[in-house]
């Protein structure tokens, strides 16, 4: 039996990252203030979570240049604390931001909780504004279970981020999300970047 639990076990290992994975960081920690989001604050209890994401189109592989990003989530202690009681994504921890002309923002945060009565389930919202449907979910590889890493697999909406580490454990990860059937409807020319 011990062997069917462990073969099914979480692996929770978070590597150090590569001295190319941190002047991927360095990149992201220099982009313009424009694109850098903080959602909580600092003395938010939880672990430091960094966040260097990238939004293309799924069709076409070209960056969501200047596209408005909301990202919301639950506290470390699983809990959304919305505004609007019918509506997750006022809750507590959220912020938006837009891209860069690159397609990038770096997020600031805290390691969500897991979610109700499950285990294994911490994940971060995302709604992309041109994009249809609107909704992505950004969810963690040590903290997913063998049935949410299935479902993800089978979805287009749902990204498995594996985390990494700094010296001090504020956990990073470099994530790229393919948004579908992704308009733009402002002209490039609306924006002062």
């Amino acid at each position: 039996m011990s062997i069917v639990f462990t073969h099914c076990s979480i692996d929770r290992t978070i590597q150090n990252l590569s001295q190319s994975e941190i002047q991927v960081l360095r990149t992201f920690k220099n982009l313009d203030n424009a694109h850098k989001l903080q959602i909580s604050g600092l003395n938010e209890p939880g672990q430091k979570l960094w966040l260097c994401l990238t939004f293309i189109s799924k069709e076409t592989k070209n960056p969501l240049v200047y596209e408005e990003i909301s990202l919301y989530h639950t506290s470390s202690d699983g809990e959304y604390e919305q505004k609007n009681p019918n509506d997750e994504s006022t809750a507590r921890l959220n912020g938006t931001i837009k891209t860069d002309n690159k397609g990038r923002i770096f997020v600031q945060t805290i390691l969500p909780g897991d979610y109700g009565s499950s285990a294994d389930n911490r994940h971060i919202h995302t709604t992309v504004q041109n994009a249809q449907p609107v909704a992505y979910d950004i969810h963690f590889k040590q903290y997913t279970g063998q049935m949410g890493k299935n479902f993800i697999n089978q979805s287009d909406q749902h990204f498995l981020a594996n985390l990494k580490q700094t010296e001090d454990e504020t956990l990073i990860t470099f994530l790229t999300l393919e948004v579908k059937n992704y308009q733009k409807t402002e002209t490039f020319s609306s924006h002062n970047n």
